[in-house]
């Protein structure tokens, strides 16, 4: 196994201490053992496993060169970065601030322990008010723990604004996953139909169940049968709410 050497273990503490974190959360989110990390902190271990280091610098959000004397190895200044940055189409830029406000909020949470962690989607390819499930972004993103949160098993990054003026671009929705749930009149149901994601309010008429779309520009869906359409989860509430004007700063 390959090790990593020159280690400094103050190096780790101190850019532990500046992002805020404890080796219970370094543990639970690099999924490294806290054993494992005590050890390394103390000095214990000078040579650990390069693996482990690479988990530990991408949960701290660092280069593996920070653990050490050397200087980090990056190849732009800051200037250099915004004039690439500014040179990339549109859809790449949005990712870009995604991922930075995804990494962002992680930060800010990460400094405190009534956090939760929860699996998020961002559907980046929307045909006529559908989103194609195999477009999706997936990652595990840290939210303030409270009573929307802790009910959801997903929650989804509206990165277009196809669902204005109900939910603005940017908005994070919490859903959680009721395959057996009945559905009732007026809750928001994402489903599932030939690799489409629709999403829109449920209303009963006798024993049929139907869902009309909350853009209003796709026909209501009629969602008795489970073998033509997939219920992937119902809304529990809003995360975070979108702002239209900056569009991906959702902070």
């Amino acid at each position: 196994m390959e090790r990593w050497r020159n280690l400094k273990n103050e190096r780790i503490k101190y850019i532990m201490q500046k992002r805020g974190f404890t080796f219970e959360d370094l543990a639970w989110l690099s999924g490294v053992p806290y054993s494992t990390l005590t050890k390394i902190g103390s000095g214990a271990t000078e040579n650990p496993g390069f693996s482990a280091m690479e988990k530990v610098a991408g949960v701290l959000d660092c280069s593996l060169d920070e653990f050490t004397d050397r200087e980090p190895d990056v190849p732009y200044d800051i200037s250099d970065y915004v004039y690439r940055f500014k040179k990339l189409p549109a859809p790449m830029k949005k990712y870009i601030k995604y991922t930075i406000d995804t990494e962002y909020d992680q930060m800010i949470h990460n400094t405190s322990h009534d956090k939760i962690k929860i699996k998020c989607f961002e559907f980046t390819n929307i045909v006529q008010g559908l989103a194609q499930y195999d477009s999706r972004i997936e990652r595990n993103i840290m939210v303030s723990s409270n009573e929307i949160s802790r009910y959801c098993t997903f929650c989804v990054y509206l990165s277009t604004p196809v669902l204005t003026p109900k939910f603005p671009e940017g908005s994070l929705l919490g859903f959680r996953y009721d395959d057996d749930y009945d559905p009732k009149n007026g809750e928001i149901w994402i489903i599932m139909r030939g690799g489409y994601l629709y999403m829109g309010r449920v209303y009963k008429r006798h024993d049929d169940i139907y869902i009309k779309a909350l853009n209003g520009t796709i026909d209501d869906w009629h969602i008795n049968s489970h073998t033509r359409y997939k219920r992937m989860g119902r809304l529990v509430g809003v995360l975070r709410e979108g702002n239209v004007d900056v569009g991906m700063d959702a902070r």
